[in-house]
């Protein structure tokens, strides 16, 4: 009867068909429900994780949680919030951030939970929540962004004019933050190192942006003419990609990354890759392989596999 699973660093919880969860692993990463027990034995639609907690989403729109306290694991201080009414939770490390159906936020736990500055444009028009290791950032639904929590990917005050129209996504390295307008022009914020930095690059990506695709320390740009551009860590990270600018110059349909690499399908079946190593940005042992026929990539932390059309 098991439909889905769910896991924190050290535990899993099984959402089963009849709506309770069971759980295993650490203790103190989720591993014991006992004290939420009752409230886990019907009714759950879906299961919400950081690194140490598990949010439970129940029918009636309620919240349950359970795991390490200072995780999130302990959500008493907004129990009253997370009664009724929550669509759907985020995660970062240590914290969560509910999305109420009135489009407020509600959050609790460890660091980025504290979201008190910006209380006030969270009440209302909230659309969807992104996050760093400790920051989250909301999209409005008049294209603006609000951003809370630790670490420089919860500071925007250094764009704040830019990201007060016109956002229509966001995403996220461990530590900065990149938002995609709807003119296709993309505006950073957060650590320089992990792509909070675009000086270098303004022009290239003041317009023509269609897809950004973060790895841990840099984000790679898709434009609309098939070109690809990268900033961030340019050392392990991804983020310097001049070894095979020629191949991104053009015919780039689609990016991937792993934790420290991407990899770009083009439009006649090749991939492209840099980045670290160790990470799966040296494809060249498989360069025959990859020149052509490729359908498809997907990637774990630390390696990329291809599907070929045959």
């Amino acid at each position: 009867g098991v439909e889905q699973i769910f896991s924190t660093l050290r535990a899993f919880a099984a959402l089963k068909d009849d709506g309770s969860v069971v759980t295993w692993g650490s203790d103190d990463s989720g591993g014991d429900s006992s004290e939420v027990s009752d409230e886990l034995d019907s009714g759950v639609e879906q299961i919400f994780s950081n690194l140490h907690a598990f949010a439970a989403l129940k029918n009636d729109g309620s919240v349950v949680t359970w795991g390490h306290d200072e995780w999130g694991g302990d959500s008493s201080s907004v129990s009253e919030q997370l009664e009724s009414g929550v669509e759907r939770i985020f995660s970062a490390q240590s914290a969560f951030a509910a999305l109420k159906d009135d489009g407020s936020v509600i959050t609790w736990g460890g660091a980025g939970s504290d979201s008190s500055g910006v209380s006030g444009q969270l009440e209302s028009g909230v659309e969807q929540i992104f996050s760093t290791h400790a920051a989250f950032a909301a999209l409005k639904d008049d294209g603006s962004v609000v951003t809370w929590g630790s670490g420089a990917g919860g500071d925007s005050s250094s764009v704040s004019d830019q990201i007060q129209s016109g956002v229509k996504q966001i995403f996220s390295t461990y530590s900065a933050i990149a938002a995609l307008k709807d003119d296709g022009s993309v505006v950073t914020w957060g650590v320089p190192d992990f792509g909070g930095d675009t000086s270098g690059i303004t022009s290239q990506l003041s317009s023509g942006v269609t897809q950004i695709v973060s790895a841990v320390e840099a984000f790679a740009a898709l434009k609309d003419d098939g070109s690809v551009i990268t900033w961030g860590n340019a050392h392990t990270g991804g983020g310097d990609s001049s070894e095979v600018s020629d191949e991104l110059d053009s015919g780039v349909e689609q990016i991937f990354s792993t934790w420290y690499s991407f990899a770009a399908l083009k439009d006649d079946g090749s991939v492209v890759t840099w980045g670290s190593s160790d990470h799966g940005g040296d494809s060249s042992a498989m360069s025959d392989e990859l020149d052509s026929g490729v359908e498809q990539i997907f990637s774990t932390l630390r390696a990329f596999a291809a599907l070929k059309d045959d």
